[in-house]
């Protein structure tokens, strides 16, 4: 499927840039990174299984939303892809300066090795679901009712599963592995 080479060239392109623009601008990213992880920081007050059902429910309700509002010519998806690519690049960028690339990687790759890939398919399917919007608006002849039903067979078989693992693992292991 194109779409997913698509979505998953936007994510590292804005994961670059990102990063690019974090070590143009330090101290406004490090203030960004102050700001998300300020606002998060009553996770860390709940217990694990709370914190394991908030981030399972927080990236699939996103990822649903995203993939679904792709109706509206694939803009939601590519929108979100971009957003949070280039967000994990200024947080890689600020936390690795305090911490060492080394403790940054064990801290996104256990769990990111299956999020990223499902948030990424999600919004292809999203961005299919944008260009069969656009195919039937310029009158050709789109099922868009089996495209909607595909993408949310792919995102409970497929996205979900994904998700559901990675917020374990975002949960209960990497913790572990970053304290290395």
């Amino acid at each position: 499927m194109k779409e997913i080479a698509v979505v998953t060239l936007v994510f590292l392109i804005s994961l670059y840039l990102g990063y690019v623009w974090a070590e143009s601008n330090p101290n406004l990213a490090e203030d960004i990174v102050k700001g998300l992880f300020g606002n998060l920081s009553f996770v860390k007050k709940l217990p694990s299984y709370a914190i394991f059902v908030l981030i399972f429910l927080n990236n699939s309700v996103k990822s649903l939303l995203s993939m679904l509002l792709g109706v509206a010519f694939g803009i939601v998806p590519v929108l979100f892809v971009v957003f949070n690519g280039y967000l994990i690049g200024v947080v890689v960028f600020v936390v690795s300066k305090k911490v060492g690339i080394l403790k940054v990687a064990l801290m996104l790759i256990p769990h990111g090795v299956l999020e990223i890939p499902a948030i990424i398919i999600a919004c292809s399917y999203g961005l299919r679901l944008g260009i069969a919007t656009l195919k039937r608006v310029t009158g050709r002849d789109v099922n868009l009712s089996d495209e909607v039903k595909n993408s949310l067979w792919v995102f409970l078989k497929v996205v979900v599963p994904m998700l559901l693992v990675a917020a374990f693992i975002e949960t209960f292991v990497t913790p572990l592995v970053s304290q290395i």
